[in-house]
């Protein structure tokens, strides 16, 4: 076993893992982009991408994704914001993010599928889908709970109503939903995962980690799409770290990279599992090569404040 590294370089490196990127002087306008993707990792063209402020005033910007997935969105204002990817036919997927001052953030999303199966009630359920594709949640969560009443057993209405109330901040709403459909269908991974995100957005790291740990070993026994998405196997590495199961994360971030080799963002987390284990030179090499990869990644300004004292007592 290693052990904990006690000197006072080590104490400052513990010190800058926990602080965030110090923000700029102004209120400089930030950039989003990144990719969205279907539940096989397949690039989404056209899919629509709001960007919704959640700082006290009510404020939405929308983008486009192009022929390869990607979206771009300049002239954020700093703060709290949704960002809601939707494609008919396709899913839709929600992320809360915290914009810096001239910041520029790469948000990547995966689309989880909304089914829309005849059952009883369908047409009330289909009007439930449409409207939170067309991003009118309150109204989609009545439509889908007027669906339950007709259907007690939909697992599709409890799985979307899950994720509706999960955009919508609802959580407490959100797991219960997702806890019956699980309920409905044992053996589906998707409740696991919408889970696994409520767990993590509201800090319950442990419980994250093992719903998308009993997720993944779902798809994996099924052989259901998914188990091989970087962006999957990557979001399980944060949850991982966030839990403190920094052995597990590192192998995802090392698994996301044999996936997809350009991922910059991985080269980052697994130059933080390497400090967080007393690994130096491994660190610094990963570090390095997210900033040649990402020099204006939303972690930049971490890992050049990182460098010189990771560099230090190698010299």
């Amino acid at each position: 076993m290693r052990r904990a590294i006690s000197t006072p370089t080590a104490r400052l490196l513990t010190a800058l893992l926990l602080v965030l990127p110090i923000a700029a002087h102004g209120q400089m306008a930030g950039i989003v982009r990144g990719t969205v993707v279907d539940a096989d990792g397949k690039p989404v063209a056209g899919a629509r991408v709001t960007f919704t402020f959640e700082g006290g005033l009510t404020r939405s910007f929308e983008a486009t994704t192009d022929a390869k997935g990607v979206y771009s969105q300049i002239g954020l204002a700093p703060g709290p914001y949704t960002i809601t990817a939707t494609k008919a036919g396709i899913g839709q997927k929600a992320a809360q993010v915290t914009l810096r001052p001239g910041a520029r953030t790469t948000v990547n999303l995966e689309l989880a599928p909304m089914a829309i199966k005849p059952s009883a009630g369908s047409e009330v359920f289909q009007a439930a889908v449409a409207a939170s594709q067309a991003g009118r949640h309150a109204e989609a969560v009545e439509k889908f709970d007027e669906a339950l009443k007709a259907d007690p057993a939909c697992y599709d209405c409890q799985y979307n109503l899950g994720l509706v109330h999960t955009i919508l901040k609802q959580y407490d709403k959100a797991k219960t939903a997702l806890e019956a459909a699980r309920t409905l269908r044992p053996a589906a991974p998707e409740p696991l995962e919408g889970l696994a995100s409520i767990y993590n957005a509201t800090r319950q790291f442990d419980e994250a980690a093992k719903a998308g740990e009993a997720a993944l070993s779902l798809r994996q026994s099924s052989g259901a799409p998914g188990t091989g998405n970087a962006a999957s196997v990557f979001d399980q590495g944060l949850v991982l770290w966030n839990a403190g199961k920094i052995d597990d994360a590192i192998a995802r971030f090392q698994e996301t990279l044999r996936l997809d080799p350009s991922h910059g963002e991985s080269h980052y987390w697994l130059g933080m599992g390497h400090l967080n284990q007393g690994r130096m030179p491994e660190a610094a090499k990963e570090l390095e090569t997210y900033l040649a990869r990402e020099p204006g990644g939303r972690f930049a300004s971490q890992a050049k404040a990182l460098l010189p004292q990771i560099k230090k007592p190698l010299a």
